[in-house]
């Protein structure tokens, strides 16, 4: 992601069907902020934040990220995604989330185990940590811009 997709950004988090397991949707100066937040992170911590797109025509379709987080007090490596409505079901994000889980092991340790803590009635995404051998945790409670969401704790074991 790059200063340019600042609009998919805006178009992802400003939807209220993307945004409903999120909480709800932003105002597009929150997703603009967000945006110039999370490229300034990547920039600093090395966290990983890329487009997914559609194969073909290269169009972006939505985003997956690997950044560095917390689970319950404790450092952990955490993954999330997002894609527009009109290509979801498609299976980008599942193939995002194989990619980035490979090119993550490829990283050697810089990762380690990736967890994943998606609403918990959020059926989508919790089958595509199913699908990619995440194992569910439990459960729990994260603060997602300042709001409070219950989410299933899945963690995808890095190879030892």
């Amino acid at each position: 992601m790059s200063e340019a997709d600042e609009w998919l950004t805006v178009a992802l988090e400003t939807d209220p069907e993307v945004m409903a397991e999120l909480g709800g949707a932003w105002t597009a100066e929150q997703a603009r902020a967000t945006h110039a937040r999370r490229l300034r992170t990547a920039r600093e911590t090395g966290s990983w934040w890329f487009k997914l797109v559609r194969r073909g025509d290269g169009a972006a379709v939505g985003s997956i990220v690997l950044w560095d987080s917390e689970w319950e007090g404790a450092p952990v490596s955490e993954a999330g995604w997002m894609v527009l409505p009109a290509e979801q079901g498609k299976g980008y994000a599942s193939a995002g989330v194989r990619l980035l889980l490979e090119r993550a092991a490829a990283a050697g340790d810089r990762w380690g185990d990736i967890h994943a803590s998606p609403g918990a009635t959020n059926g989508a995404s919790n089958a595509i940590c199913r699908k990619a051998n995440f194992e569910l945790v439990g459960d729990g409670e994260v603060d997602y811009g300042g709001r409070m969401l219950h989410v299933n704790h899945w963690v995808h074991r890095a190879e030892r």
